[in-house]
């Protein structure tokens, strides 16, 4: 391999990419605007439901006897009270999120200290549904602690006798920061991962079938330019477009961190204060990028065995579904209790160590059998797309 050579092909190839707006739109542009409007459309709607939902709790109470409880509800800040003929079919159709039954002579159970069962219906596959059933039991569990503080004052008995521990509640990370953590530890491993493997697909598509069906790969192996010199002058370029959508990538994220009113903050007005440290970021980049040159090179393989565009296409789509199962298989483990076998297993040890990281978590263990599998695995690849680029009835097939 000649190097001058292969950095003659990198520069004919970048240069090429880059002429192309389509690239540089899909691989700079989309990764720097999609993080920052996807959280902000998220965390906005979040807000919408929750403010919604507590705007206008739309129930129906079922209360014969005027219970002092039913009257407590009712007089609660948002509740809509919906009469209803019936109760599935107006919950079905959303005209009320929940029914509440409080069964006739209600207070003269109360006040014989007798348990009473009240009915609350709600359906459990609407998540505004959830949040007023969330609500509801809220205000039934205040007043139900009225009802006993009472009890216990005609007995002369003290409130605090049935809470001997007073449980303060302190939280390791500020409530917004915790909560920003959480949702950047569950999408943004599954986002880069997920770029990593897609951003490689249209230069490397371009760079082999393309060449192909240009026409133009023939006369570039007539050159004096070895096999293995254009192959890694490809394999580069492909490489740097990696780069590049990964740098965009995380750009869009520290955007969409400092955003006011997005998911990050929790919809609150005011942007979170959290921010990833860079050491982190420098290790969550250098994950990404070795997760580029991965299937850059898997993809060039299959790009330069398909015949046309379209047929690379076509190998290439059922790729990127198989990288989601293992992408999805550990996109709810807990940062702080991954174990270790997840760091032996493909793509699932990228995104079980870009959790780690975001976290604050450096375990030097996962983070060097994390990089060492994957350049493993480029080294794999790479000996793939030397195999397939250097058989005649590969290159020239038609």
């Amino acid at each position: 391999m000649n190097k001058s050579i292969t950095l003659l092909v990198f520069k004919k190839e970048l240069m090429d990419i880059f002429r192309d707006k389509k690239t540089l739109i899909s691989s700079i542009v989309i990764p720097l605007v999609i993080f920052p409007l996807l959280f902000m459309v998220m965390g906005k709607s979040i807000s919408k439901t929750s403010k919604s939902v507590e705007d206008n709790l739309k129930i129906s109470i079922s209360d014969k006897s005027n219970s002092d409880m039913g009257q407590f509800i009712k007089d609660q800040k948002g509740i809509n009270l919906i009469e209803t003929d019936s109760i599935e079919e107006d919950m079905k159709s959303g005209k009320i999120l929940m029914s509440l039954e409080i069964p006739e002579g209600f207070e003269n159970l109360i006040s014989k200290e007798e348990m009473v069962d009240v009915i609350v219906t709600y359906d459990n596959s609407s998540q505004q549904s959830q949040m007023a059933l969330s609500k509801i039991k809220g205000y039934i569990d205040i007043y139900s602690k009225e009802v006993v503080a009472k009890r216990l004052e005609l007995r002369g008995i003290k409130q605090e006798l049935l809470t001997p521990v007073n449980l303060e509640v302190k939280t390791f990370e500020k409530e917004s920061e915790g909560f920003s953590k959480f949702m950047l530890s569950l999408l943004l491993p599954l986002l880069l991962v997920m770029y990593s493997v897609s951003g490689p697909i249209a230069p490397a598509t371009d760079l082999g079938a393309g060449e192909k069906e240009r026409g133009t790969l023939e006369p570039l192996l007539t050159t004096k330019a070895s096999r293995m010199s254009l192959l890694w002058g490809k394999f580069l370029a492909i490489t740097v477009m990696g780069l590049v959508t990964t740098i965009a990538s995380l750009v869009g994220v520290m955007i969409a961190m400092k955003q006011s009113g997005g998911l990050m903050s929790n919809g609150n007005a005011s942007a979170t204060s959290f921010s990833i440290e860079p050491k982190a970021m420098i290790l969550i980049g250098m994950v990404a990028i070795l997760t580029t040159m991965v299937f850059g090179a898997l993809e060039l393989s299959i790009s330069i065995y398909a015949r046309s565009f379209k047929e690379a296409q076509t190998y290439l789509t059922p790729l990127t579904i198989i990288t989601i199962i293992p992408v999805y298989a550990t996109y709810m483990l807990d940062p702080k209790s991954i174990e270790n076998f997840y760091f032996h297993i493909p793509l699932a040890n990228s995104v079980c160590l870009l959790k780690e990281l975001i976290m604050g978590i450096y375990n030097y263990n996962h983070i060097f059998i994390t990089i060492g599998w994957t350049i493993a695995y480029i080294v794999i690849s790479l000996l793939f797309a030397r195999f397939m680029f250097s058989r005649e009835e590969v290159v020239f097939r038609a």
